[in-house]
């Protein structure tokens, strides 16, 4: 039972309560132990000052009279009335010689240098006594004249033992209080855990691949747990996401083999059964060397990502001269512009020599034109150009296709994504963003709906160590 998160948690709270109640009560009854001495001293040396006021009184008429001096009865009437132990020491008869407190329990004072109103606090132990006391000790005598000294005093166990009254009046609050704190421990145990039994159940479902998971709770809190729920419902949203581009990517990516299969399945077949002549050959095994150059390009683009993702991608650092190799892009898209009526700008005259991957560079502006020209309508435009500025060579790729919104800017660098009568896979952005980060570079897109799009790829133009190449 000790591993349920709530057992633990309300065992938790009602522990650190109780040790903060014991605590609290300890410090109390100190602080009621010290001020009850004090209250005892208080009171000790209010009745000290009356008792001694009326020894001196009866020391007067004892030197104007033939009256004894005070006696025991007079003591004994004292300490009836207060309630105390009067004792006293001098050298007037019948004062006992045993009671002498000369020094007041080593206190360093003396009656004879006491003045009328001194009052001296001090704990002794009387030589007849086995307690210790608590005292205080007024001078009495004649004006000028001092006799000795009256102590009055009560046993120290006797006042720190009140604090016995209190203890039960703590005990009883405490159990009053560990009561409160385990109700409380509990409902608060029971708010922290509920969403997290509900998380773990999700969480299940989850794991046996149900993703139609929606967190119950309140969803507009801002603690810790409304933070995981939110973070939670997050994640099973983007894995709903990936399962079903994943599932479109299948769908797209099954459609793209079984296309060029079926095409080099229908020549096969017509060539073994004889339907091509000799002078279809040649057509015919070029149309299958296409379908395969097909395939092969769809194995390259997956083996990339694969690679791309998995941090395995390794690239060549070359001078690379931009110049030459945009016209390289530029001259395998040509035949496609004019059989599309497609008007293709190239004012790339002039563009640096950079240290990057030429391949990779080649491969990122290939995929950027293939994918404007297939937006690209007929009569509309299609350019190619670049820009050097702060050590950064910036090639730009700009269609008058239909744009894209806003919303789907960011998707469209996602692996899977296509949008709506677009061919290939719709890996081609994806694979492009990755390897300019790869090259130490960036790939945005900048586009209006109805207006065009353009692509920008940013690469770093002179090394990185610095000794650069421009």
């Amino acid at each position: 039972m000790l591993r349920s998160l709530r057992t633990r948690l309300t065992l938790l709270f009602a522990g650190t309560l109780l040790l903060a109640t014991v605590i609290a009560g300890a410090a109390s009854i100190r602080l009621y132990q010290s001020y009850n001495r004090d209250q005892t001293a208080h009171e000790l040396r209010s009745q000290v000052g009356g008792a001694a006021q009326y020894f001196n009184a009866a020391l007067r008429s004892y030197g104007h009279s033939n009256q004894q001096s005070p006696t025991r009865a007079t003591v004994g009437q004292i300490e009836s009335i207060c309630g105390c132990h009067v004792l006293y020491a001098g050298n007037v008869p019948p004062i006992p010689a045993a009671n002498r407190l000369i020094s007041f329990a080593g206190k360093g004072v003396s009656w004879q240098t006491m003045h009328p109103d001194d009052r001296v606090t001090f704990q002794f132990r009387p030589p007849s006594e086995d307690r210790t006391y608590i005292g205080v000790a007024a001078p009495i005598g004649l004006p000028g004249q001092p006799v000795g000294a009256i102590v009055m005093a009560k046993p120290l166990a006797d006042v720190n033992s009140a604090w016995t009254k209190v203890a039960g009046r703590v005990a009883i609050g405490t159990g009053i209080g560990l009561l409160v704190a385990f109700i409380l421990a509990t409902f608060v145990a029971r708010r922290i855990t509920r969403p997290l039994k509900e998380l773990g159940a999700a969480a299940d479902r989850v794991a046996r691949g149900d993703l139609e998971v929606h967190v119950a709770g309140d969803r507009t809190s801002d603690d810790e747990l409304g933070q995981l729920a939110h973070r939670f419902q997050g994640m099973v949203d983007r894995l709903r996401e990936v399962d079903e581009l994943e599932r479109n990517f299948l769908m797209r990516v099954t459609h793209e083999l079984r296309t060029p299969v079926t095409a080099i399945s229908g020549h096969v077949q017509a060539m073994n059964e004889g339907l091509v002549g000799p002078e279809d050959m040649d057509t015919s095994l070029d149309a299958v060397s296409e379908e395969v150059r097909r395939i092969g390009r769809l194995v390259d683009d997956l083996l990339d990502l694969t690679r791309l993702e998995a941090h395995q991608f390794r690239l060549v650092r070359e001078e690379v001269g931009l110049e030459a190799l945009l016209e390289q892009a530029a001259a395998s898209f040509r035949d496609r512009a004019r059989a599309n009526e497609v008007s293709f700008d190239t004012p790339i005259a002039g563009a640096p020599t950079i240290l990057s991957d030429g391949d990779r560079v080649l491969q990122i502006v290939s995929n950027l034109l293939d994918n404007a020209f297939r937006w690209t309508p007929r009569k509309g435009t299609v350019t190619l150009s670049y820009a050097t500025a702060n050590s950064t060579a910036a090639i730009h790729i700009s269609d008058t296709g239909p744009g894209i919104p806003a919303a789907d800017q960011d998707a469209v660098f996602h692996p899977f994504y296509s949008r709506r009568g677009e061919g290939g896979t719709g890996l081609g952005l994806s694979i492009g963003r990755e390897l300019a980060h790869a090259l130490g570079g960036r790939l945005t897109v900048d586009s209006e709906v109805g207006q065009g799009t353009t692509f920008t790829l940013s690469l770093p133009s002179s090394h990185l160590n610095g000794g650069g190449v421009r």
